[in-house]
Formats: structure tokens, sequence, C-alpha cells
């Protein structure tokens, strides 16, 4: 049964208009280490980097929650694999809130194609 629902896009010229005010950096409280890491691992990181906020906002929107803080953003980690995003694993405070919705499969879809970057989330009992 699906449990919650979230989709986000986003503009990638913003993204680049952020990062051309220098690296975003895990401190930042949007991304993880092994997030940033990924997304700086390539010439043109604004592409990953739009996929991966697009991803954490789909994520928070399905679970029905505002981030009170920036450090919520990072207690999405969205998981890398060979064609980009492959899963999303909780931490902490939202961990939790999905324990006690029930959530037990997390399931993400993502897309990259220039000039947006976009994600869906389906949570699952």
């Amino acid at each position: 049964m699906i449990l919650g629902l979230g989709i986000d896009f986003l503009e990638t010229r913003r993204v680049e208009r952020e990062l051309a005010r220098g690296e975003w950096l895990p401190d930042d409280g949007i991304f993880t280490a092994e997030e940033t890491r990924y997304c700086n691992s390539v010439r043109c990181p604004a592409r990953r980097y739009t996929i991966c906020f697009a991803a954490k906002e789909a994520t928070l929107k399905a679970l029905g929650v505002r981030a009170p803080d920036l450090a919520m953003f990072r207690e999405v980690e969205v998981e890398f694999g060979a064609g980009d995003v492959c899963g999303v694993r909780l931490h902490n405070r939202l961990r939790i809130h999905s324990e006690r919705l029930g959530v037990r499969r997390i399931r993400i879809a993502t897309t990259g194609h220039f000039p947006q970057a976009g994600a869906i989330v389906i949570l699952e009992d």
C-alpha cells in the first residue's frame, strides 16, 4: 500500500548559480559528505546536485515533513549507483518518523535532462 508520494523539480541553472558562489560543502547542511563527493566527481556537478536535491525534497514531501532546519536535509541520504540515484536512506528524526508511518520501502525515480531535474518518491508499507 502507498503511504506517501512526493515529487519535486528544480532548474539546473539555479543550482549552477549556487555552485558559482562556491562549492557546497557537507557543513552547509544540505548534502552528506558522500553525496558531495559523488556530485563533485564530474567536471560539471550541477546536474548531479540538482537531482540529489530534488530527491531529498521529494522524500520530505512524501513523508509529509517540512524541514525545520537544514540538518534535516542530511537525514535524507541519496544513494548512488551506476545509473545515478538508486535509493534513499533515512537517518535520525526522519527514520523514526518513517517507522511510525509504517514505511518499509522507499521507491525513487529521477530524471536529469537539462534544463531541469526531478524526482518522484513513493513510500510503501
